[in-house]
């Protein structure tokens, strides 16, 4: 995205994927030293911090005079580690505009600088882009993309939901702020016709948190016979039946759901849900959604977590049973972070998460065995037969 704005700029800059690339540290000073460039950018976040100052600091002592820049939705939390390690300007805030316009200042001062500042009518007060609509087509020729094997696409930021421990909201905001259905049907159309990846990954934190829009997308795709598979994910109550079919209709192949544990108490404190007796709804309706994606050839990816704050031994055997029962078609146990700011606290010691695990992963192993045993003749026919049933129903 900082690419295809720096372009529409007038500001055509190479761009160095070393994830992408699978290249070292070694590797990627070679690269910037036959390059030359005047600047250096640095991609940083929270997660990354570590390996984030590690690059940054390298390119220092290689290059001593070079500007760093260090940019990243998720830095505000890192500014002046970032610059002890080297970098001698931090863009706090969303980068995604407004490095474009900080490069086209003559001589700014080292340090912290803000988008606020740089563009004000763009970002809020906390420096996150006010419409993600003013966003150009991402430069997706600019990186080696086929290395991960599909695309991404953000239609939507932030989510207004009051979960106690999510990372998204930390770098996102709690403001849900969608990009039109068109503008989101357009894009995908222009992915698969341009760059024909194998999938595209929506990375909308709650991609069907707006019902109504949701469903304008996956009708608008529907419509032209889109067939480039794609997935999604959002809160299990996002979803419903006759949402689930049409997105399947789209070409929708997988869900995402953040179950996080089936421990009533647990969801209390996480802000899932508002009190101990909505857990037996709550989880039940999760069944139904599970079972609705199956039924229209949805695979289903769910997500619990561990080491959360008072989880107990009990409450991980509760959601592995769970997930038994409702049978998704893989899990993933994922341990708790405790991102900057977010109000559920701190996770339980590495030990004791690991400790926790097994009945977790146990389930998770099950899943991926049954979901990836060749399909019966059988199951062949059925999917054959839904996927026609769709086609023209």
């Amino acid at each position: 995205m900082m690419a295809a704005a720096c372009r529409e700029a007038g500001l055509n800059l190479p761009v160095l994927d070393a994830v992408g690339e699978r290249i070292g540290l070694d590797e990627t000073l070679s690269k910037i030293r036959s390059h030359q460039p005047p600047v250096v950018v640095v991609y940083c976040s929270w997660g990354t911090l570590e390996s984030d100052c590690e690059a940054i600091g390298a390119i220092r002592r290689a290059f001593r005079t070079l500007p760093i820049i260090a940019v990243g939705a998720g830095i505000r939390f890192s500014c002046e580690e970032l610059l002890l390690a080297g970098a001698t300007h931090v863009l706090l805030g969303d980068p995604d505009l407004a490095l474009a316009r900080f490069l086209t200042l003559a001589s700014p001062r080292p340090g912290i600088h803000r988008v606020r500042d740089l563009m004000p009518e763009a970002h809020n007060h906390a420096g996150l882009l006010r419409d993600p609509s003013l966003l150009p087509r991402p430069a997706w020729d600019t990186v080696p993309w086929q290395h991960y094997g599909f695309l991404t696409l953000f239609g939507a930021r932030g989510c207004d939901d009051t979960c106690r421990y999510c990372a998204y909201i930390t770098v996102q905001g709690r403001a849900y702020r969608p990009r039109p259905a068109q503008d989101v049907i357009d894009e995908m159309l222009w992915l698969a016709r341009t760059y024909r990846p194998r999938r595209i990954m929506v990375r909308d934190p709650v991609f069907a948190h707006d019902r109504s829009r949701a469903m304008a997308i996956a009708r608008g795709l529907a419509a032209v016979r889109f067939d480039t598979p794609w997935e999604c994910e959002s809160r299990p109550e996002h979803f419903d039946a006759a949402l689930l079919r049409q997105m399947a209709k789209a070409g929708c192949t997988v869900i995402k759901l953040g179950i996080e544990t089936a421990d009533a108490e647990l969801l209390v404190r996480l802000g899932r849900i508002a009190n101990p007796a909505e857990a037996r709804h709550y989880l039940a309706y999760t069944a139904r959604v599970i079972a609705d994606a199956r039924r229209y050839g949805i695979i289903t990816r769910a997500f619990v977590m561990v080491g959360l704050p008072g989880q107990t031994t009990e409450s991980v055997e509760a959601t592995a049973a769970y997930l038994r029962r409702v049978r998704p078609a893989y899990v993933h146990a994922r341990p708790y972070v405790a991102y900057p700011r977010v109000p559920l606290g701190p996770a339980q010691t590495s030990d004791r998460t690991q400790a926790l695990l097994p009945p977790l992963q146990a389930v998770a192993d099950e899943c991926q065995v049954r979901s990836t045993r060749p399909p019966s003749l059988q199951q062949r026919v059925r999917r054959r037969l839904t996927r026609l049933w769709l086609t023209y129903t």
